[in-house]
Formats: C-alpha cells, structure tokens, sequence
C-alpha cells in the first residue's frame, strides 16, 4: 500500500473538511457553501461514500482530500501529503537528509541576511535607500511586511556579520550571498543596494533583487540561480497574492517589484511580479493553478510592447500544450498603460484609475495581431506571409468558432487581404503548425497493458499507468493529451504526477521539480515495461486509454451527481445538478462520437 493509500484508508474526508468549512447531513452526502467561491446557496457536496467532494457551482470542480487541502491551504502536493501524514500518524519517506539539510540551511542563512539588511535600512547608513522609498510613497507597514532592506557597501559587512553568528559561509556563497572575486577573497555579492527579498510559495526567502541607488547600471540585479532560487520559475510577492488572485478570480501581472509593493499597500493584493521584461512559461503556470483570468499590465514604450509580445507568445505556447480542456483555459488579457507611467505612479496617483486599466484590459489576440504585424513589412508578400505564419497557429487553435472567425476576419483586415486570401494561404500555413504536434500513426489494436483486469490490485490502476509510462518514455507526444484533464485520474499520486508532467513539459524539468513525495512513483513507473506499444502506435494507444479514463471519469461525476441528490420523487431539479447533469450528458455523448470517428476501418 503507498502512503497515499494508507493516509486516505485513516482519514476521513468528511472530517478533515469539516475543520475547514461547516459541514450539515444532506441524505447520504454532507453540504456546505463553497470555500473556494461566494455563493448563498450551498453547492459544494461532500460524499462519505466515494470519499470525495465536488462544487457544482462557479468552480466545477472536486476531488479527494489531497486536492481539498492543496486548494484550500494554498500549497503543493507534497506539503499537503506531508500535513495530511502528520494529522493521520503515516511516516513518510523524505529526500536524502544531506539535500534537505542543506536547503534549509540556505533558506537560514537567506532570513538571517534579510533580517541583516532591513536593521541597516533603519540605521543611518540606509538613509539614502530609505528616502528613495519614502519618495515612491513605500510606508513603513509596507517596509515591515514585504521585509526591505538596504545592503551596505564596503564588499564584507554581510560576511562579518555572518561569521559573528558562526553562519556556513559556505552555503552563504551557494545561497548566492557571498562570491569569491579574482584573487579568492570571500565577497558580498550585494553592496549599496536597495534590498528585496523574494520568497517561495512557503514565505521563506529564497533569493533577493537589488536596486542601485547612485543610477549605477545595471538598475536590478537578482540572486543567480540555487538551489532553491530560480527566477524563471518565481513570481514575486505570489505568497502573498495567492489568495486575492483565488477569490477575485484574476491575476494581475506587473514587471517590478515596486509596481506590487505600492498595489499591496494600497488594497490590491491579487498582483505578482514578473522580475523581469518576458514572462516564463513556468511563470503562467504559477497562476494557472490560482485562476482562469490573467491581465499583463506592462510598460507601454515600444521596449515594453516588445517584451509583452514575447510574454504573449510564451503564454500562449504554456496554454497551448499544456490545456486542461475547455473549463481550463486562461483568459489572458493585455492591461494598456498610458505612455510614460509605471503601475506603481498610477496606483499612487489614483487606486481608481489602476482599478478601470485593469477593468478594461484587452483580450490578448487583440493586442497580439497588430503588435506581431508590426514586426514585418505588410507592404510586401514576403511580410504578410511571415505575419500570417506567426499567427494563424494561435487562431486556428482556438476551440472557439465565432472567436476563430473574429480574428481570422481581423488578421485579414490587418493584412490587408480578403478572407478568401488568407484561407487560401492556410493550406501552406498547416503543416508548420502541424510539426509541433506528432503524425497520427498507423491504425493498430491498443497494447495489452491498456486493459484492466477485473483481478488487477486493488492499490495500482494499470490504465492510468500506462498512460504515464508512454509519456514518460516519450515526453514528446505530451500534446495528445490535449483536452483531457488531472482530474479523470483517480489516484491521487497519477493525477499528481500528470499535472507535474504537463507542467514541466521535459523530463528534465519533471526531475528537477518533482517532490520527494513522488519520487520513488515516478522511478518505478519509467523504469517498468511498456511493450509491445512502440514509438510508431504509442499516440494512438495514448489516445484510447486517455478516452477510456475520460469516459469512465464522467460516469463517476454522473454517479456523484446522483448520489448528491436529496429531493422528493418528481420534484424540480435544482439549476445547478440540472446543469452538471446536461453537461455530463453532452461530453458523454461527444466522447461517444469522437470515438465512433475515430475508430479505425478494419
């Protein structure tokens, strides 16, 4: 039995849910009012039975208590694995105590020089760095709660500092405190600095950006890459944004950390930072867990709008492969700031203003087409096919019909051409676009290995793992599980390293995010068999096992949806499992047909 199995077989959802939300008998099942959105009539059900919950409301989603207490308690699997252990009395296995030491050491020695830092702010060497914040309107509150600082110049005080409390300056220097220069010497990375720590998801400093203040270049420098920092998987302040971003439903991207400390200060705490000109794949996928509506607010110059394109088009390439299906999808939205202002200028100069650019926000196809045409000359061919060529991907993506034919019709305009010239064009346009997908193969029987046994063991689902295994054997066919969702896995580890999977997009990266928690599932499932399937008929077998789990997961939400049901005989249906039930219905009825299309001749 894994320790998944064994902290579920001792803990009863119904009780480790009731601790967080006030739970009342509704027939078999126990109801409440959603945590997870406002609402007056209670749509969240909890099932004893099937030891599950599921809103059938505004989040229209549910799970089992793992799901619950990453949703709840903001946090990632292995934290809630490791919370839901210690409440049930399962021991569980950890990392190798060598890494685990170490990275708490370097968080330490991280919060002892924050705490270094903020006292030198407040001494009257940080006079300068102090000014420089009273003047961006930065109050003390703020300077308390987001822990700023001042590092001091003379290249050593950090270090002498460190040394008095008998600190690892070793780990100082892999926690990108400390360097050595040319000669050897031991030196503080940081000098003369406005400091900002930058803390995890857990609100431990994990790495620090400094500001000059002499106008010395460059402006911003980060912490280099550790191992427990690295700026392209970071938002700044998302610890403390995540649970504005969940109950206003939309993330609000800003580039600097003043843009976020001055929006927090004054009320607006669902905005993050990018620390940088570009946001990251990895970046999106931090929110994407928090939210469907996304708003990038970025600068306005012609820099800005270049960097946002590119932001754009990392964003849309993370939706694009790694979409959950249609209850999934981001709805990103571009916030066009005024020329010349900073986020943090608006906010100070009128929280109301800050408040309509964000309301206003553009979808970001809007502002896509006409900042890529303006990457090429329209006067000629040559440009509006190389236009054409960088956006007809992203539209004919799109699940959307009558979105697909707003843009189609706006890229045409934009071009320049009729309608029946850029339809013309997208036969020469498709199999570019078809070259990040792999070609279906050759029609063949799924692998034995797809099939569950009736006698198969209770604690493995041999369905969900082979579809694992495919995937990790060959990362690059991740794109066939394209509108399929984490949540048509049953068992909560396959669900679990699914989504980290999706997330990751390499095996790589899989290796280097994956918590301890997982680890020994994920080594047992790459290095068990998965013939006879080969390279040639894996998509396919992909395919079928993928809309058999899928099939099988809206029979059980039917199931759910049935069980939830506590009403007289013939009495009228409440709107919201009138609405479940039709939607279940629907995608039963279109997996059926996709699957009588898609079945091969014989």
């Amino acid at each position: 039995m894994s320790v998944v199995d064994d902290i579920r077989d001792k803990l009863d959802i119904v009780e480790v849910i009731s601790g967080y939300v006030p739970l009342r008998k509704a027939g078999r099942n126990f109801k409440a009012r959603c945590p997870f959105h406002t609402e007056k009539t209670p749509s969240f059900t909890v099932s004893p039975e099937r030891q599950t919950w599921r809103c059938f409301g505004a989040c229209a989603t549910g799970g089992d208590i793992f799901n619950f207490v990453m949703r709840k308690d903001n946090v990632e699997f292995g934290e809630a694995l490791r919370r839901l252990a210690e409440l049930a009395g399962v021991e569980v296995s950890t990392r190798p105590k060598e890494q685990v030491d170490l990275e708490e050491s370097l968080f330490r020695v991280n919060q002892e020089a924050a705490r270094f830092y903020n006292e030198m702010l407040m001494s009257p060497e940080g006079r300068a760095a102090l000014k420089y914040l009273n003047d961006r309107g930065i109050d003390a509150k703020a300077i308390e709660e987001f822990q700023l600082g001042y590092s001091p110049k003379g290249r050593d005080r950090l270090r002498t500092h460190l040394a008095t409390l008998d600190a690892n300056l070793g780990h100082a220097t892999q926690a990108g405190l400390l360097r050595s220069d040319d000669e050897g010497n031991v030196r503080d990375f940081f000098f003369g600095r406005l400091m900002v720590p930058i803390l995890d998801r857990r609100s431990r400093v994990a790495g620090f950006g400094g500001r000059s203040l002499d106008g010395s270049n460059p402006k911003y420098i980060n912490t280099p890459a550790t191992p427990i920092f690295d700026k392209q998987a970071t938002l700044y302040a998302l610890d403390k944004a995540a649970s504005a971003i969940r109950e206003q439903e939309t993330a609000v991207i800003v580039e600097g950390y003043m843009d976020v400390i001055a929006a927090h200060q004054n009320g607006r705490k669902n905005v993050v930072a990018s620390m940088g000109t570009a946001l990251t794949e990895r970046q999106v996928y931090l929110v994407r867990s928090l939210t469907k509506t996304v708003v990038l607010a970025l600068d306005a110059d012609a820099a800005g709008q270049e960097a946002t394109l590119r932001s754009l088009e990392a964003s849309w390439r993370a939706m694009e492969r790694r979409r959950f299906g249609q209850r999934q999808e981001v709805a990103l939205r571009i916030a066009v700031l005024p020329e010349g202002s900073d986020p943090d200028d608006i906010i100070r100069e009128s929280v109301d203003r800050w408040d309509e650019i964000v309301k206003s926000a553009v979808p970001y196809m809007d502002f896509v087409i006409p900042a890529m045409a303006r990457r090429h000359d329209l006067s000629t061919p040559q440009g509006k096919g190389r236009a054409a060529e960088g956006l007809m991907p992203i539209i004919l993506s799109m699940g959307n019909a009558f979105e697909q034919d707003r843009y189609f019709g706006q890229l045409a305009d934009t071009l320049e051409v009729t309608r029946d010239q850029l339809q013309a064009s997208i036969g020469k346009l498709r199999p570019a676009a078809r070259e990040r997908r792999p070609a279906g193969p050759q029609p063949g029987a799924p692998p034995s290995s797809t099939t569950v046994s009736p006698l198969a063991s209770g604690d493995r689902d041999p369905l969900e793992e082979f579809v694992l295994k495919a995937l990790l054997h060959w990362p690059e066919l991740l794109d066939v599980v394209e509108d399929h969702t984490p949540e048509e896995f049953r068992r909560t580890e396959n669900r679990e390293l699914f989504t980290q999977l999706l997330a990751a997009g390499t095996i790589d990266e899989l290796q280097r995010r994956l918590d301890e928690s997982l680890a020994e599932h994920f080594t047992r499932l790459t290095e068990s068999d998965i013939k006879p399937t080969t390279r040639q008929s894996a998509p396919r077998a992909i395919q079928d096992a993928l809309g058999r789990l899928k099939q099988r997961h809206l029979r059980d939400r039917q199931a759910e949806i049935l069980e939830s049901l506590d009403i007289e005989p013939g009495a009228e249906l409440p709107k919201d499992i009138e609405d479940s039930i039709a939607s279940v219905n629907d995608e039963l009825k279109e997996g059926f047909l996709v699957g009588a299309r898609e079945k091969p001749r014989r």
